[in-house]
């Protein structure tokens, strides 16, 4: 289990976590997103078989009844990418991954 923590500084896709994947296949991630006094956790699953990824966001939870951003996945280079896209352009994602090996 590995824990990060990114600050976002506009709305624009970023990657905030990355991991190899010739080392992990899927990936659990509990998500806790804060952008002002307004919060956001959901949960994701996560599966790159090498080419393509897979993901499903649930349990999302938000304190003002709307999202504070989406989330995404991509394979780059033998390395797949957790994308957020923010509502917000100051916006802090604090993730807790659980990394399941190939």
């Amino acid at each position: 289990i590995t824990t990060t923590a990114y600050t976002t500084s506009s709305t624009a896709q970023t990657a905030i976590d990355t991991w190899s994947t010739s080392t992990y296949r899927s990936a659990k991630i509990i998500a806790q997103i804060t952008s002002g006094t307004s919060y956001q956790a959901s949960e994701i699953m996560l599966l790159g078989n090498g080419t393509n990824t897979y993901m499903t966001q649930y349990g999302d939870l938000y304190s003002t009844g709307s999202a504070l951003g989406t989330f995404d996945s991509v394979i780059t280079g033998g390395y797949i990418q957790l994308l957020f896209t923010p509502v917000n352009s100051t916006t802090t994602v604090k993730l807790s991954t659980t990394l399941i090996p190939v």
